[in-house]
């Protein structure tokens, strides 16, 4: 994989990489997954190389880095980046009526970009009603509200760490004992 010089993107380590992806084995197959923050699309790559249906990339600076990659492995076929920022590309899948059924996002650290692309993902229903988003943080940051979904399940790293949402079931929104049963 092709990465860039510099830190101005922040790849996720090949450890984190691995625990993300036995958390979401079960899921993978088929799946299709929408990579938000790509930097090098690794994370997307992954999910495709272990039998991801489809992957969406969106990142507003490495679009070329990304496509790169996608050719080096082979994954060009299965894949769509989109070269605009987050908001603007959410809004461009919508109207295009795409959903996810895995969303993934790992922004720059300690920017508020989760809580805000991840409202965005709920409000516009890019999420099927029995997907996944999880987010990658910085080991400080807490777990974020967001629009209709639950947090079930948290896993804290050193470096990392990682907040997975579900929807909440239709009926249950207001109902304050299904976020406790599902932390």
């Amino acid at each position: 994989m092709y990465a860039p010089n510099g830190m101005h993107i922040r790849p996720t380590t090949d450890r984190m990489k691995e625990n993300l992806f036995n958390i979401l084995a079960g899921r993978i197959y088929g799946a299709r997954f929408l990579d938000i923050f790509s930097g090098t699309g690794a994370i997307g790559i992954e999910a495709l190389s272990r039998g991801a249906a489809s992957a969406v990339f969106v990142d507003a600076s490495s679009a070329f880095l990304i496509n790169k990659n996608l050719a080096l492995t082979g994954f060009t076929e299965r894949a769509a980046v989109v070269k605009l920022d987050f908001a603007s590309a959410l809004k461009n899948l919508n109207e295009k009526h795409m959903e996810f059924d895995i969303v993934f996002m790992d922004p720059p650290y300690d920017r508020g970009y989760v809580p805000q692309a991840a409202n965005l993902v709920s409000d516009l229903r890019l999420l099927n009603p029995h997907g996944l988003l999880a987010a990658e943080m910085a080991p400080g940051e807490v777990a974020p509200q967001i629009n209709d979904m639950s947090l079930y399940k948290v896993k804290r790293y050193s470096t990392s760490v990682f907040f997975f949402y579900q929807l909440v079931p239709v009926g249950d929104m207001k109902n304050d004992s299904y976020f406790s049963r599902n932390i």
